[in-house]
């Protein structure tokens, strides 16, 4: 078996593990895309980031703690550890797992982000019980949208 087949099936786990994440967060399968509040901008990778990093993530971690971490690419070893190379279902699994922390990782980055940035748009603007309310019980996104919002309509009072 080549070195190939192994490593797609760690990243295609790995981007399964992503798309979970996708599943699994308040994006869902929103494609990748910009939001700006005043002179801020945030790039939201949507579905096709939380895949590619779930991919990237697993092949990393199976590179690194692999079964066959240490074979070698190029030129040719003799002796203890030249057996086949194979994937294992545990291997499987952890890429998985990987893909999903990966792509969780990145959803929690952009959220992070989009929460600061709802927090001074919010600030900026005029005290408003029932939009906090709304911020309080959003998601991140839906947090980010209320504030902008109230961030306009004041820049557009003053």
């Amino acid at each position: 078996m080549t070195m190939l087949v192994p490593i797609g099936v760690i990243m295609l786990s790995g981007a399964v593990g992503g798309i979970v994440n996708a599943l699994v967060s308040d994006n869902g399968f929103i494609k990748p895309s910009e939001v700006s509040a005043g002179e801020v901008t945030i790039i939201r990778p949507g579905f096709a980031g939380n895949i590619l990093l779930g991919a990237v993530a697993a092949f990393v971690s199976w590179g690194l703690y692999g079964a066959f971490a240490n074979t070698a690419l190029f030129g040719t070893v003799t002796g203890i550890g030249t057996e086949e190379i194979s994937v294992s279902i545990s291997s499987i699994a952890g890429a998985l797992l990987v893909g999903i922390g990966g792509a969780r990782w990145l959803t929690n980055e952009v959220d992070k982000k989009l929460l600061r940035t709802a927090a001074t748009a919010a600030a900026a603007s005029k005290a408003n019980f029932e939009e906090s309310r709304k911020i309080a019980i959003g998601t991140p996104a839906q947090a980010f949208n209320i504030a902008k919002k109230m961030y306009q309509n004041e820049q557009s009072r003053s």
